[in-house]
């Protein structure tokens, strides 16, 4: 079994056994494999280790530049590097862990005891069913630099950025944030890019089949995936470069190697709601596990 092989297995053990309720030390939070740089020569989600695990799932990949700290692939038009695809690092730890101290009583499904997520409660004293996500937080924030965390992200266009910069509006409708301070809820999720890709890739669909007037095609660019684009020199060839995808489940085949449609269809629901008490972080957090299960379970079949 390869190096990289044993780190999967290893977090995909961690992993599994606290979906499965059981007791997670603090000896095996440390032992979730991170990626590091102790040089500062690369960023982890692009680093030598991490290309290697992405060349697990795609063969194409050849012909790495250094540009500052990160390798990139200049795949035909597309610049392609790493990113973090659930973000536990820094101020969303920080929002996170504030959503925490809310003094919201959450209750067993079982015997309906409540427990308040400022205690150290992990499990409910009579059924040993998880309720307080304490635990759960700092097994995702270990995960921020594992492997299994780690995407291909096009940074042509600002890709990238744009992903960091959506944020959520009145009725909870997907932005892009611009000038000013970034709101809290501005979470850089995974889930909640890949609701906007679906939102993107329908309406440019839609609007294809149909004759728009001015307006409409204005709305739509000004916050659309092309929205940061616009204000370089790549909107075209990142316009170009996402007609390759029909829709979400042939952009997420590609970049995120997800098969299944029920969980993308998962990611798109989850990303609608922005995360503002215990019971959507805790799902949130759910999500994040069962994608890096689903991930390591791929890659280890490859």
């Amino acid at each position: 079994m390869s190096d990289l092989q044993e780190k999967i297995k290893d977090t995909l053990d961690i992993l599994n056994k606290l979906k499965q309720g059981k007791h997670i030390t603090e000896d095996n939070m440390n032992n979730i494999p991170q990626v590091s740089d102790k040089e500062g020569e690369f960023d982890p989600d692009s680093s030598p280790e991490a290309w290697d695990y992405f060349k697990v799932f795609s063969g194409e990949i050849k012909d790495l530049n250094l540009n500052s700290k990160r390798l990139i692939w200049k795949s035909g038009t597309i610049d392609i590097a790493g990113d973090c695809s659930f973000n536990f690092n820094g101020t969303k730890m920080k929002s996170f862990k504030e959503i925490l101290q809310k003094p919201k009583l959450e209750v067993c499904p079982k015997t309906k005891i409540e427990v308040c997520p400022k205690l150290k409660l992990e499990v409910c004293p009579k059924t040993k069913i998880e309720v307080c996500p304490k635990l759960k937080l700092e097994v995702c924030q270990k995960m921020h630099h594992n492997l299994l965390n780690f995407d291909l992200m096009p940074v042509t266009g600002g890709m990238n950025n744009l992903k960091g910069n959506l944020k959520y509006g009145q009725e909870n409708k997907i932005l892009v944030h611009d000038l000013g301070r970034k709101p809290d809820n501005a979470h850089d999720r995974l889930d909640t890019f890949v609701t906007f890709i679906d939102y993107s890739l329908k309406k440019r669909n839609e609007l294809k089949q149909n004759i728009p007037c001015i307006k409409e095609i204005g709305e739509f660019f000004s916050n659309s995936i092309f929205t940061t684009s616009l204000k370089g020199e790549n909107f075209g060839v990142l316009y170009n470069f996402m007609d390759n995808y029909e829709n979400v489940y042939t952009y997420c085949k590609e970049f995120y190697n997800i098969d299944s449609r029920s969980f993308i269809d998962r990611l798109v629901a989850s990303g609608k709601k922005p995360i503002e008490d215990v019971k959507i972080l805790n799902d949130y957090m759910d999500l994040a596990i069962d994608y890096w299960i689903l991930k390591g379970e791929t890659f280890l079949q490859k």
